[in-house]
This record gives structure tokens, C-alpha cells and sequence, in this order.
């Protein structure tokens, strides 16, 4: 029989009445911080577009900046708060720092940390074999080495070096990228770069600046970066269902199954509820308790994100063609986007803005473009081959760390 913790009787039913309110505030701040970290991870793609995930995005990073802001400066010491947390934002984020990748590091090894304390120990059971314990260190292994490499490995930095092969790599679609030179680095600017102001360099096929890298993501390092969203996609959901296991077993380990708890002075004993005596081990085991719900509440998110990078690779683009590819379909919903012949002797068209103010004077035969489907990505080779491209990229001469002197 499994007795209250305390022998006043109305004082043990406080202790089990308020399980559930110390669960649920957990719970909520988990739930808080993982739509947080959704937000700001998705709310600028393509797919969430028109949806309170852009809203909320745009809220984050836009509105909500400019009226603390705006509060601060009518304030007598709102310009020296306001230039201070400039400069702050723009160290954190505006150039390359190790505090955001040192804690991811010091979170994931706290985490792996907290099983192996925890959960470890109770594998095999009676839910898990003994056999497990191989997925489980290969999978860490693999994702710790993914993660490593596409911390370290040179992303596709363009220099005077390698400019011109650079160049070669993909043809100028005139529609997202243009023959144009980089304002920044002063050279010949490569079709699907981007110049990152973080790592303060041009990138080949940039997708992003992952600040949980300190490094970009382009042509040379996506397919571990794709490699480490995979495995950690299968660590947070594999762990999830351990840890679920372990705390089954556990409710047997500790006679919590069918178990009779002790609620008033009369002695009527009441069968204890699956909820509660979960909710009695989150209590004995904190750390058990955290684990779970924080691997429920990352799981579900790391699960949408690898998937969207999938995605998006197996269609040919990248993150930062996305955005580009939002001004097209706002340029299209203005009229000023064309399918227009390359030459009077060709019937080869391609997609091009021509401004209003620019179209009677243009000659060219042309037909106007009224839904995004209308345009050919020239840099999707379809879903096997894009998958391939970025698993084996073009090689060549390896030019300077983006982080070097």
C-alpha cells in the first residue's frame, strides 16, 4: 500500500492536489520556451506564410523591438538604453560568437547527461531490450560527429582564390540572382551566394547563418548540417520514447500500479490513477520529469524543421532563396513578371521582372506570368538529383575559414 508522504490527512491531500499545478507551470514553461524557439526557427518560411507563426514572427522580431524602442527613447535614459542594447543585439547577432553554440553544447551534454543518470540505469526492462543500447550509442555517436563537422567544415567561402570557379558552379537565372558584383567584399558575386555580415564573406549557395553552429550553411557543409537535423531528429524522438519506458517501468519498480493511497481519516483506500502516479514519479524524479517534457515539447519541433529542410533541398532551393522567392509572387500579384524570350530566334523563355514604367518601351515579346507554379526553378534538377548535388557538391580549392584574419 502505497501511504501519503504525510500522516496528517489534510495535508497529504494538499501534497496530491498540488502535483498537478507544479507539472502543469513545468509544462507551461517548456511549452512557452519550444513555441519560442518554432517561432523564430520557421516564422520567416514560405510554408507559414499568412499564418499567426508569420505573425508572430514579425511580432518577435519587428514589432515588438521597435516599441521598446520607441518606450526606452521617451524615457530620460531611453537613448543610453537604447544605443546599449543596439550594440548588445548587434554582438550577439550580428557577428560570429560562440555563446550561442557553447550553449547548445553545454544543453545537449546536460541532456545526455540527465539520461544516463536517470534513465540509463532502468534499460533493459521490461518495455526495452537489451539490444537497444547499439541504436542508441550509434545514433549519439553519428549525431555528435554531424554536428562537429558542420561546426568546423568551411561552408563555401568566396574569395579572390576561387571566385571564378565560384561562378561556374550555377548560371545567373536573372530572375534571383544577377551578374553583379558584392558591395561588401568588392568581387564578382556568384549566383545563389549571399553575403553573411556575421562570418563577413560571401557563401556559395547560403542557405543560412546558424547561430547554434557559429557558422553558415551553404554548398559545402549542408549535407552535414542535414546529417546532424537527422540524427538529432532521432535522438530527441528516440529518447523521447525511452524515457516514456523507463518511467512505465518505473511506476512497476516502485509498486505504483493499482496501488491504494490512504486520502482521509475514515481510511478508504482509492486505486491510484495512471496521471497521478506519474505525476508522484515527476515529483520523486525532477530530472526524469524535465527530461520528458522538454523531449516532448523539442521533438515534435526538430521533427518540422528537418522535415522542411528536406523539403526544400529535394525541390531545389534553399532558405535563402525562399524569401526570394516570395518577393517573385509578390512581383506576380503586381503584374510586372514576364515569361520573355531570350532572342527573336529563340523560343526559349525565361522569367524576368519588367517595372510598369519600363514595359511600353520594352520590345520584346513577352507573356505575362499570373501564378508562381508558371515559374521554372532553372536550378531544380529534380527531387534525387538535388538531394545528391548537396550530398556530393563540386570540390575544388578550399580558400580561407570565414572566421580567419
Amino acid at each position: 500500500m502505497l501511504i501519503a508522504p504525510e500522516s496528517n490527512p489534510t495535508k497529504a491531500l494538499t501534497y496530491f492536489l498540488l502535483w498537478p499545478f507544479s507539472v502543469f507551470w513545468a509544462l507551461a514553461a517548456l511549452g512557452v520556451f519550444g513555441a519560442w524557439v518554432f517561432v523564430l526557427v520557421l516564422g520567416p518560411n514560405r510554408m507559414f506564410r499568412d499564418t499567426v507563426v508569420e505573425r508572430a514572427y514579425v511580432a518577435l522580431t519587428e514589432t515588438l523591438p521597435c516599441y521598446l524602442e520607441r518606450s526606452l527613447r521617451r524615457c530620460g535614459i531611453g537613448e543610453a538604453l537604447a544605443g546599449r542594447a543596439e550594440r548588445v543585439w548587434g554582438a550577439l547577432f550580428g557577428r560570429r560568437n560562440p555563446l550561442f553554440q557553447i550553449t547548445a553544447v553545454v544543453l545537449y551534454w546536460a541532456g545526455l547527461a540527465a539520461f544516463f543518470t536517470q534513465a540509463a540505469p532502468f534499460i533493459p526492462n521490461r518495455y526495452v531490450s537489451a539490444w537497444q543500447w547499439l541504436p542508441i550509442c550509434a545514433t549519439l555517436v553519428a549525431n555528435i560527429s554531424f554536428y562537429t563537422a558542420a561546426c568546423v567544415s568551411d561552408p563555401g567561402v568566396v574569395d579572390a582564390t576561387n571566385v571564378e570557379a565560384a561562378c561556374r558552379v550555377f548560371d545567373y537565372d536573372r530572375l534571383l540572382f544577377f551578374d553583379s558584383q558584392c558591395r561588401t567584399c568588392l568581387q564578382r558575386k556568384p549566383a545563389r551566394s549571399k553575403h553573411c555580415s556575421a562570418c563577413q564573406c560571401c557563401v556559395q549557395m547560403a542557405d543560412h547563418h546558424c547561430i547554434w553552429l557559429n557558422n553558415c550553411v551553404g554548398l559545402r557543409n549542408t549535407r552535414w548540417f542535414l546529417g546532424f537535423l537527422a540524427t538529432f531528429c532521432v535522438v530527441c524522438f528516440y529518447g523521447l520514447y525511452l524515457t516514456g519506458a523507463v518511467i512505465l517501468e518505473l511506476r512497476h519498480v516502485r509498486g505504483l500500479v493499482d496501488a491504494p493511497v490512504i486520502w482521509d481519516e475514515m481510511g478508504e483506500p482509492i486505486v491510484l490513477s495512471f496521471k497521478s502516479s506519474v505525476l508522484y514519479l515527476f515529483d520523486d524524479r525532477p530530472l526524469l520529469a524535465v527530461l520528458f517534457v522538454l523531449l516532448l515539447v523539442l521533438a515534435p519541433a526538430i521533427g518540422i524543421f528537418t522535415a522542411y529542410q528536406l523539403r526544400i533541398t529535394m525541390l531545389g532551393y534553399t532558405s535563402n532563396e525562399e524569401s526570394k522567392w516570395l518577393n517573385v509572387a509578390d512581383a506576380i500579384a503586381d503584374g510586372v513578371v514576364f515569361a520573355v524570350r531570350e532572342s527573336d530566334h529563340s523560343t526559349r523563355e525565361i522569367a524576368q521582372v519588367i517595372e510598369k514604367e519600363d514595359q511600353p518601351a520594352d520590345p520584346r515579346p513577352r507573356r505575362q506570368i499570373t501564378h508562381l507554379r508558371d515559374v521554372q526553378n532553372m536550378y531544380n534538377r529534380g527531387p534525387w538529383d538535388n538531394f545528391k548535388f548537396v550530398l556530393f557538391p563540386p570540390l575544388g580549392p578550399v580558400p580561407r575559414k570565414p572566421h580567419a584574419a
